[in-house]
């Protein structure tokens, strides 16, 4: 485990993977833990039934904080002119805009969705159950929300559906970039795709 659970931190653990996958994405499975002031917010359950740990590719959550990790650490303000004390509220926001522009109508809902690739890791779920977190950094703090109502059809919940946490900066900071460092250390380990896995290596750092 990184950081402290009570504050923030990440756990993670490769494990067997359980499909006929071939490559650095298949070496990559494994469990994954986000912790956020004493809540889990990666476990889920399916059609109520006992809540299990995320897992799934690691490559695609490394991957995404690896090319984000940077924007989200910058002071950046929202680019859209709405107002809102969160993220949530800020997209919330965003969706009451209409414009007989065409023009106008998708360069807005083009921005939104630049700054939601960007901020939340959900597009990078490779199919898997992932909840939607936003990361933003609001002064010497970083705002985690997350809203999971009715985020899959196929009976998945989450313990955490709606919420804001903040942590400071620099312990997000260091958490996901030890994270980031190990998981690459223990995947060169392990894998036999040495060209595939220094390519990502390259990416991701």
């Amino acid at each position: 485990m990184f950081g402290d659970s009570h504050v923030f931190s990440v756990k993670y653990e490769f494990t067997t993977n359980p499909f006929n996958e071939k490559g650095l994405l298949a070496e990559s499975w494994g469990v994954f833990e986000l912790w956020v002031n004493g809540k889990e917010l990666c476990n889920s359950s399916k059609n109520n039934h006992e809540h299990t740990a995320y897992e799934w590719n690691l490559y695609h959550l490394v991957e995404w904080l690896g090319e984000n990790l940077p924007i989200i650490l910058l002071d950046e303000e929202f680019p859209l002119p709405v107002q809102g004390k969160t993220a949530l509220e800020l997209l919330t926001k965003s969706l009451e805009f209409d414009s007989d522009n065409d023009d106008e109508f998708d360069e807005w809902f083009s921005t939104k969705q630049d700054w939601e690739f960007k901020h939340s890791w959900f597009s990078s779920r490779g199919g898997s159950y992932l909840p939607e977190v936003y990361f933003r950094r609001i002064g010497n703090q970083i705002e985690i929300s997350w809203n999971n109502e009715d985020l899959y059809a196929e009976g998945i919940s989450f313990p955490f559906i709606t919420g804001v946490e903040y942590v400071p900066i620099e312990i997000f900071d260091t958490v996901l970039k030890n994270y980031i460092h190990d998981f690459l250390k223990m995947l060169r380990l392990k894998t036999e795709c040495i060209d595939e896995f220094e390519k990502f290596s390259e990416k991701v750092l």
